[in-house]
């Protein structure tokens, strides 16, 4: 099961239509998550119109966080047809992917934004922190503490599991795991997905959740991620 993970798209209409291309019709594909930054300061909202109109052709499930450059007109467009994990969780069956299957993958995040200068989109709404634990977490803009990033993933996959249970991916450490120990955090997530710095990309680690940071697909990157193994690719178009 892949998602294609992609940030801070700023009304590039030629990335866009690189979007389309590579989207439309794309059977490899079966998520796709966003972390922000579709306009720069809330402008053009034709630009997000677009946006949502590729989105409506991809039809894949379609997860994201709003940028900072995304409030006014703009950003409530796409929470109207899109809604954002802002203060939610969102629950993906993996039956609805993958045939005769039961487990759920559990998506939430944060937006980029604590209080927008234009005083239309306050941002930063969060939920329950227990509600985090074994999720895929979504925000703008990138945790502090990490100087350094792994350009390529070259931990060796794990075998992630799908808690029936509790809807969770189940992450936690494995015998044959060979991942950093790192400090253990309570309620983690299993996975942190980010962008906001255009230049930056790679993989970190805070204490057992992996720290993806995407460069900006303004730029033409964009990553991969296997969401049975976490394991996460990192490409350039």
């Amino acid at each position: 099961m892949k998602a294609f993970l992609f940030s801070d798209l700023h009304d590039s209409y030629s990335q866009l239509k690189r979007l389309e291309n590579f989207l439309v019709g794309n059977d490899e594909i079966d998520i796709l998550i966003f972390a922000g930054d579709v306009v720069n300061m809330g402008e053009p909202v034709g630009f997000m119109v677009q946006f949502i109109n590729l989105i409506d052709r991809v039809k894949k499930p379609f997860f994201w966080v709003p940028g900072n450059n995304d409030f006014g007109p703009a950003y409530y467009k796409l929470k109207a047809r899109y809604p954002s994990l802002e203060g939610r969780v969102a629950e993906l069956p993996v039956s609805s992917i993958i045939p005769n299957t039961n487990p759920l993958i559990r998506f939430t995040g944060v937006g980029g934004s604590p209080a927008s200068w234009a005083g239309q989109y306050q941002g930063e709404n969060m939920i329950d922190k227990k509600m985090i634990a074994g999720s895929i977490f979504i925000s703008h803009v990138p945790p502090p503490g990490i100087l350094n990033w792994q350009k390529f993933d070259v931990t060796s996959p794990t075998s992630v599991c799908h808690s029936r249970e509790s809807g969770n991916l189940d992450h936690r450490v494995k015998p044959e795991d060979d991942r950093p120990r790192g400090r253990r955090f309570k309620d983690s997530p299993a996975v942190h997905i980010c962008g906001h710095i255009h230049h930056q990309w790679g993989v970190a680690y805070l204490g057992q959740t992996k720290v993806i940071k995407l460069a900006a697909i303004e730029r033409g990157y964009y990553a991969i991620l296997d969401l049975e193994s976490l394991k996460v690719e990192f490409e350039r178009w």
